[in-house]
């Protein structure tokens, strides 16, 4: 006989405890965000850093828009100036100095000939134009609508579709360079500002793999076939507003997916291994890991070779109905 439905709620006290439970984590959470963000001031050398991608990333976007026009960010590009100045007497030069002032400069070429006062900009820019440069580039730059067909097709559907999370694996080393080109794969997901803000932290020996995999629940019966697993984290000290306070775990999520794709094409297995869990195991795996406490577990992912035959699970995903409606009438 079924049962009913809707199901009865739990008595008064356990939905208390869980509501507590609920809000505690919720504030473990929010506490990390308030420590490590700049939401009131910029305070770590990484806050700094994270505030110039942000205006070298508002000028790119404004020299890239068709209607372009000279002067726009002008304000932003000040304050850049300023946050590049400030970040190289305090800290030296580094790739993060070196993309501002390719952009200051390309900003600078953007509006020659304008009746604007550049001349912060142009002291910045001068004034450090001695410094070493290591090819990095800032700015925005043109494009063809045929290369990017050209270096982006292939069936990209069969892909996703031939991925699989894996649970059976075959033993050996997985090849360094193989994981090393999966994380350049992550490293092109789309970030908020572009502030890149995601790490993988990757352990392939098997006693490390052993101890991180045994404070998660998802990897019983083939953990330890595992060839490495990846513990995949986003650093907080590059957010700023309360608006922001998820965008580690979207922008993570996305890492984390390219990650998996990269290993894919790379011909490895890979399975996502999530990261649900409360505030006292996740302190343990950071003790463990030694993580900074600015950053944020997002997910972990386990990867290895695959063996000739195997069986996986048949996943059948839901019509596309679900997951895609076009143009539905918008509220008065």
């Amino acid at each position: 006989m079924p049962r009913t439905f809707p199901e009865r709620r739990p008595p008064f006290r356990e939905r208390l405890r869980l509501l507590t439970e609920l809000i505690g984590n919720n504030l473990y959470d929010a506490g990390r965000f308030w420590r490590a963000s700049f939401t009131d001031a910029a305070k770590t050398r990484e806050n700094l850093r994270a505030r110039i991608a942000i205006g070298l990333h508002f000028l790119e976007y404004g020299m890239s828009l068709r209607d372009t026009v000279q002067g726009r960010g002008l304000d932003r590009a000040q304050q850049l100036a300023e946050d590049v100045d400030t970040y190289l007497a305090s800290f030296g030069p580094d790739a993060t100095t070196e993309i501002a002032l390719r952009t200051l400069e390309s900003y600078l070429r953007h509006n020659a000939g304008a009746e604007l006062d550049l001349s912060r900009l142009t002291e910045v820019v001068e004034g450090y134009a001695a410094l070493e440069r290591n090819g990095l580039r800032g700015g925005s730059e043109e494009v063809s609508a045929e290369d990017i067909r050209a270096r982006g097709r292939m069936d990209f559907l069969s892909f996703a579709e031939a991925r699989h999370s894996i649970r059976n694996y075959a033993p050996g080393p997985v090849p360094a360079d193989s994981i090393e080109r999966a994380v350049q794969v992550a490293q092109q997901s789309p970030s908020s500002c572009n502030r890149q803000t995601c790490r993988a932290r990757i352990w392939t020996r098997p006693d490390a793999c052993a101890r991180i995999l045994a404070l998660q629940s998802g990897n019983r019966g083939f953990g330890d076939q595992l060839g490495g697993v990846a513990v995949i984290t986003s650093d907080l000290a590059h957010w700023e507003q309360a608006t922001e306070r998820y965008q580690g775990w979207i922008d993570g999520g996305l890492f984390a997916m390219s990650f998996v794709y990269g290993l894919h094409a790379e011909g490895l297995g890979a399975v996502m291994l999530n990261w649900s869990e409360c505030k006292g195991r996740d302190r343990e795996l950071r003790r463990l890991i030694g993580l900074p406490e600015s950053e944020l577990i997002v997910t972990l992912i386990g990867f290895g070779n695959l063996p000739d035959t195997l069986r996986v699970p048949v996943s059948q995903r839901k019509p596309l109905s679900y997951a895609a409606s076009f143009d539905q009438p918008l509220a008065e």
